[in-house]
């Protein structure tokens, strides 16, 4: 291999890596807030779904914890993506990095609960982490996915 591809490659490991920690920060900076505004933003959020399936005309059923769940279950279906990516990014491989990237998003879920009790009127739920760290899972099988059908059609070419 090119001394040029290897740089090319531990670059882009420094970038993910980077975006990585960076997209972790924010799922901790954002259980900082308080129950209040933590509670806008979640109607916020319900209040344009609603909309969104009214104006399809859908009667939507969706209640604020519904976001809730889903928000923890999606945001952390994301970092089971990045972590899956970056590990890949730095060894090529997939399968021998799950304990890894599954130890850094069950870490980052049972640090997320942890941080939110410092938040006024907000707890720590043994629920989210498990909703959490099912989300991570999620990530890690769409990347799966993705890079087996990426996989097949340069394979076919």
């Amino acid at each position: 291999m090119s001394k040029n591809i290897v740089n090319k490659r531990k670059t882009f490991f420094i970038i993910m890596l980077i975006i990585t920690g960076l997209y972790i920060a924010f799922i901790w900076w954002h259980s900082t807030m308080n129950a209040e505004k933590s509670a806008t933003e979640s109607l916020a959020v319900l209040n344009f779904f609603k909309n969104l399936f009214k104006s399809i005309g859908i009667n939507s059923k969706l209640t604020d914890h519904i976001i809730r769940k889903s928000a923890h279950f999606c945001e952390f279906a994301l970092l089971g993506c990045l972590t899956t990516w970056t590990a890949y990014a730095n060894n090529h491989r997939i399968v021998k990095n799950l304990m890894s990237t599954g130890f850094v998003c069950l870490g980052t879920a049972v640090i997320d609960e942890l941080v939110q009790i410092s938040a006024k009127g907000r707890s720590a739920e043994v629920t989210d982490v498990a909703l959490d760290f099912c989300g991570a899972a999620t990530g890690f099988l769409i990347f799966l996915f993705v890079f087996l059908i990426v996989r097949l059609i340069r394979k076919a070419k």
